[in-house]
């Protein structure tokens, strides 16, 4: 949709601007006045990808499904998840997969639950951890084992019996991978080396030619921060670039190949495999990189995370789409749902489709930690709020702990490129089937109007003046569907 540049040859004329497809996105970069009225320069918790605006993401309490019933899983009474994980056992006994929710707690301790039995409680395995500890699946002599690790000290847990505990040469490990059946693990302390075990024994971190070792990369790229294995490489996330180890067959076959030199920070545990790519967010922006060239994406969000800390941001991928955790810069004045804790760190939560690029931002969100669980009957992104301590699940019901999220899309300040003649904003038109107020900002003065939802289009008188103005469409119903607004202007 673009203005008209023609001057009107008389004292009044009529203008119908129509706003039918909201699916423009967001622009924070372009100057708003260049912008025509169907961008939004400032959105979130509407979902705006069908043209329309509707109901966005939300978050409710954890429930899981086994194929017979729902259950909610009950955290150990005045404990705090910091951390968890889905760990998966070969059960010879029903000759299928037993699923797991494992916690790690502000204890220290790791607990497990049974998500496939009708037990809702969670027991301790015996694991304890003074930092919080990394973890994967890993298949020890044939049997599926959850491996825990962190500096100095890894564990073993089979899900049956007692866990193992291994001290001995254990690395000071950070992040960890599984390539070339060894694991390779960044490390603190000196975080210029890269660390592998032996060959199919993740447990013997000795330095020989023959068992296990470390690479030393000391060029600008920066420390080593987070592996991550694809397409038989592993990729090492590094503080300001990517680089890439084959780590097959013998030590003295081993290669290292730098890729990627980054002119800004790489917050790196968003970076998170999806497909065959790995997203991650920078400093100046979200990117996707394929195992040789980093792109960067097109989301909007150019003005909410400049002069922003991301330090702690975090990444996930589920059924096709990127979720990333990370503090924006709304600059609106609002405060929303968890911002109005000054203890907060992150305040939204953005779900990027890598098909179609469609973006959803959901405002008001402390995550810290977030990961996919799939299982035959069920898919979910289960997240962990920081100030919360229980586990919830993401979803499109535009509700946040059972309150309806606040839906906002504001449009740009504009004159319209009639910048010598004053605009009279005499109504709109529009289809909503929720109650909704309008918000027009008319040269730097707000005014309300409060809109009832109708089955059948609806007229809102509004008949202000203005040089420049903007529209907000503002919603608190968990439930929402706008489209087809028009706008009535006389050029005075």
């Amino acid at each position: 949709m673009f203005y008209s540049e023609k001057i009107p040859n008389t004292t009044k004329s009529s203008l119908r601007i129509s706003l039918s497809d909201f699916s423009k996105g967001l622009n924070t970069l372009a100057t708003e006045n260049l912008l025509p009225l169907n961008y939004a320069v400032n959105t979130f918790n509407f979902d705006f990808n069908h043209g329309g605006l509707k109901t966005g993401l939300g978050i409710r309490e954890l429930t899981f499904y086994n194929g017979e019933y729902s259950k909610n899983m009950i955290v150990p009474s005045g404990k705090k998840v910091l951390k968890f994980w889905h760990f998966k056992r070969f059960d010879k006994t029903i000759n299928d997969f037993s699923p797991f929710l494992m916690i790690y707690c502000d204890d220290g301790v790791i607990y497990a639950g049974r998500l496939a039995t009708q037990d809702t409680a969670f027991y301790d395995v015996g694991i304890s951890f003074d930092t919080k500890p990394n973890a994967l699946n890993y298949r020890i002599d044939g049997v599926d084992n959850f491996l825990c690790l962190a500096p100095n000290k890894m564990i073993t847990y089979n899900g049956l019996g007692e866990p193992k505990v291994f001290t001995e040469n254990i690395p000071s490990i950070t992040s960890v991978a599984l390539h070339a059946e060894r694991l390779f693990a960044t490390t603190g302390g000196d975080q210029s080396q890269l660390w592998f075990s032996d060959d199919l024994n993740p447990t013997n971190w000795n330095v020989d030619q023959f068992d296990g070792g470390y690479i030393e990369l000391t060029d600008e790229r920066g420390t080593l921060k987070k592996v991550i294995e694809s397409n038989n490489y592993l990729y090492i996330i590094r503080e300001f670039g990517i680089s890439r180890v084959s780590g097959w067959g013998l030590q003295d076959d081993f290669t290292v190949k730098n890729l990627y030199l980054s002119t800004g920070k790489i917050y790196y545990n968003s970076a998170v495999l999806c497909g065959d790519v790995i997203m991650m967010m920078c400093r100046d922006g979200v990117y996707c990189f394929n195992g040789a060239s980093m792109q960067r994406l097109n989301l909007g969000i150019d003005k909410y995370i400049k002069d922003v800390e991301n330090n702690n941001a975090c990444g996930a991928f589920l059924d096709g789409k990127y979720y990333l955790a990370c503090r924006l810069n709304f600059d609106d004045s609002r405060e929303i749902a968890s911002e109005t804790d000054y203890s907060s760190v992150n305040n939204a939560l953005i779900e990027y489709n890598l098909t179609t690029g469609a973006i959803n931002i959901m405002r008001g969100i402390d995550i810290c930690d977030m990961a996919p669980f799939q299982t035959e009957w069920f898919s979910k992104l289960v997240v962990c709020l920081r100030n919360e301590g229980a586990l919830y699940e993401i979803t499109h019901l535009g509700r946040s702990l059972g309150i309806p999220t606040t839906k906002v899309w504001t449009s740009p300040y504009t004159d319209m490129g009639y910048a010598l003649y004053k605009k009279n904003i005499k109504a709109i038109y529009l289809n909503t089937k929720s109650n909704i107020t309008l918000i027009i900002n008319a040269d730097g003065k707000e005014y309300n109007f409060e809109v009832k939802g109708a089955d059948n289009p609806v007229r809102v008188p509004i008949n202000l003046a203005a040089y420049k103005f903007n529209i907000t469409f503002y919603c608190d119903s968990d439930e929402c569907e706008i489209s087809n607004p028009q706008i009535e202007v006389e050029l005075c």
